[in-house]
């Protein structure tokens, strides 16, 4: 795990203290690859395989947020981005967006064993949730296209709110047409264990 949360690609700056750190995102693992057994959670199956390919995809989004930041993370599935990123910033104020009702029992259930504050699971499409919540920032881990995912996050944010994506270095941003509601703030490089390299598009509403 330490080699995880030292890794220069990263440069995280935790808000939370090293063991506890630690100590939770063990718990996560262990949660994860026992509830893996029973629903499809990951292709991935062995905790190295989950810390090096999920866990530390996720805390890149750390680059791109602060740390007292009201997160909704959509289709969050087993729980990434937004739970490792609960762990380091214990101050966010975070919402899981699932529709898979298996899925947001094992999100409940990581919620519940690690002890997390001010985390909700709300267990519907991102597009019918009722009542709107409103975050600062809203994550979309998998992307499908850029303006699609920008549809989905509009109703959550006020002006100035932000939207994070990733792009894999083959997807080309010009074939999405623009966002009359969004403008592209922020471009971030960032590399994967793997040391496959992608990008962090950080959207904002209300600045055309």
């Amino acid at each position: 795990m330490n080699e995880i949360l030292e890794d220069p690609r990263l440069n995280l700056t935790a808000d939370a203290p090293c063991k506890q750190i630690e100590s939770q995102l063990n718990s996560y693992l262990d949660l994860l690859v026992k509830w893996n057994r029973k629903i499809n959670l990951t292709s991935e199956k062995t905790p190295s395989e989950i810390l090096h390919r999920h866990i530390f995809d996720s805390l890149q989004y750390a680059r791109v947020i602060s740390p007292g930041d009201q997160i909704m993370d959509i289709g969050s599935g087993a729980g990434f981005p937004g739970i490792p990123l609960k762990v380091v910033y214990p101050h966010l104020i975070l919402t899981l967006v699932e529709s898979q009702r298996k899925r947001c029992s094992f999100l409940e259930a990581v919620v519940s064993n690690l002890g997390l504050q001010d985390t909700r699971v709300i267990n519907e499409r991102a597009e019918k949730v009722n009542p709107v919540p409103m975050v600062d920032v809203v994550i979309l881990r998998a992307v499908s296209d850029i303006r699609s995912c920008l549809d989905l996050a509009v109703r959550f944010l006020e002006k100035g709110g932000k939207v994070v994506l990733k792009k894999g270095p083959e997807e080309n941003m010009a074939a999405d047409p623009p966002h009359s509601d969004f403008s592209l703030i922020e471009e971030v490089g960032v590399t994967g264990h793997n040391g496959k390299k992608s990008s962090l598009l950080v959207f904002e509403k209300g600045t055309l």
